[in-house]
């Protein structure tokens, strides 16, 4: 005999359970959504009588001497949504900017009981407060199995701090910039980004490879090949590849039309991605290299020149640098206008002071964090963009981004 025997009324299967089931199960919903209810309500309640101690110990209060002593004033709270995420409705501060409390949003999160927060305009003087209970940051992600077919369409960059997908799509006049320590993630995240490109038709990837890892043997065979120099054997090479690169940029730049002023990458005029793989390396290399006889140009004079008119002219004309470094001081990206010559920057665990010097005075305060962030997270800002961190894609092991290149990349013909 089993227990189901001894109900008074069995079960009806075809119709959840029979009347007296879907009322028991009525009743317990009803009294599970009040428990529910007051549960939320308490919930919320807390929120605001903590919300007054947190905004004061993160500094977005406002103390005004009255005739009976100091009034500490805090951005207002309006209605809560518990739920996830639970969103907190703020009145700010005459003055305020929602910025002010981005810039202090993990402090005042963490006092709140929360994780992380985002803040979103919501009209007037009123915000809108996002309380996340997860830092997206903190879980590694597959970069999916995903290749653009023109440099019009974006590609994966990472997730931000909130969990949304942020692309960059190669074809908007942007040059980019990566730093980040040995291990911290930059060679792998440039694995997924020309992992994503190398399938466009309308895309060459070129450049200078000194370590020939990014560049190179992955490429053999495929129609990139020809516009790649790699190793140190014979840096010579190099300079005459991005020679070569310029050579091409002033025939486009000669051959537009009159009342034109860029042209559009397409299969028969494609967009060149030149990646220069630590850069810095390059330059120490050239700079050892026996000086030449007088009036001859040094290998190192011809790799600086060359970079900085890419840089500087090319991206009317279809050519998009990619500069990798483990520090991005001034010297090492071929001086301080060919630095400030890159929109969209990133940078994996660096120091403090490396991290400003490329995102600016806005990152201080990020700093001390990100100086021990794990392989994978990175800062990031670009042209109307607050700086963020994000989480970039994991492709796999180096053998993963070689056989994804072989697989997608067009061959030549």
């Amino acid at each position: 005999m089993t227990a189901t025997a001894l109900l008074p009324f069995p079960p009806d299967r075809s119709r959840g359970g029979g009347w007296f089931g879907r009322t028991r199960r009525s009743w317990a919903d009803r009294r599970a959504d009040r428990e529910h209810e007051q549960e939320c309500w308490a919930f919320a309640e807390h929120l605001r009588f903590v919300w007054r101690d947190a905004c004061e110990g993160v500094g977005v209060s406002r103390t005004t001497d009255t005739a009976t002593g100091p009034t500490v004033r805090t951005p207002r709270v309006g209605r809560i949504v518990v739920d996830r995420p639970t969103t907190v409705l703020v009145e700010l501060l005459p003055g305020q900017e929602p910025q002010d409390l981005s810039r202090v949003g993990d402090r005042l999160a963490h006092s709140l009981g929360f994780e992380t927060l985002r803040v979103v305009p919501h009209g007037g003087r009123w915000v809108r407060v996002e309380l996340l209970d997860q830092d997206p940051l903190t879980e590694p992600f597959a970069l999916p199995r995903i290749t653009v077919g023109t440099c019009q369409d974006p590609v994966l960059l990472g997730r931000d701090e909130f969990g949304d997908a942020l692309g960059h799509t190669f074809a908007d006049a942007a040059h980019v910039a990566l730093q980040g320590q040995n291990g911290a993630g930059k060679s792998q995240f440039a694995y997924g980004l020309l992992a994503q490109l190398a399938a466009a038709d309308d895309v060459r990837i070129a450049g200078s490879d000194i370590t020939g890892l990014l560049l190179g043997c992955p490429y053999d065979g495929t129609v990139h090949r020809p516009w790649q120099a790699t190793g140190t054997a014979d840096l010579e090479e190099h300079a005459a590849l991005l020679e070569r690169l310029v050579g091409v940029m002033d025939e486009r730049l000669a051959a537009l039309p009159d009342r034109v002023d860029k042209i559009e990458p397409s299969p028969a005029v494609p967009l060149f991605v030149v990646v220069v793989e630590e850069f810095p390396g390059l330059l120490r290399a050239a700079g050892a290299m026996p000086k030449l006889g007088r009036g001859e140009r040094s290998v190192l004079d011809r790799i600086r020149a060359a970079n900085l008119r890419l840089l500087s002219e090319g991206r009317k004309v279809g050519f998009r640098v990619i500069t990798l470094a483990q520090r991005a001081e001034a010297e090492a990206m071929g001086g301080g206008y060919a630095r400030d010559q890159y929109a969209l920057r990133l940078s994996f665990r660096v120091p403090g002071d490396s991290l400003e010097m490329l995102h600016g005075p806005a990152v201080r305060e990020l700093a001390e964090r990100h100086a021990t962030a794990e392989p994978g997270v990175a800062v990031l800002s670009a042209p109307g963009r607050d700086v963020v961190r994000v989480r970039v894609p994991y492709l796999g092991a180096y053998a993963e981004y070689c056989d994804r290149i072989a697989m997608t990349a067009r061959k030549e013909p």
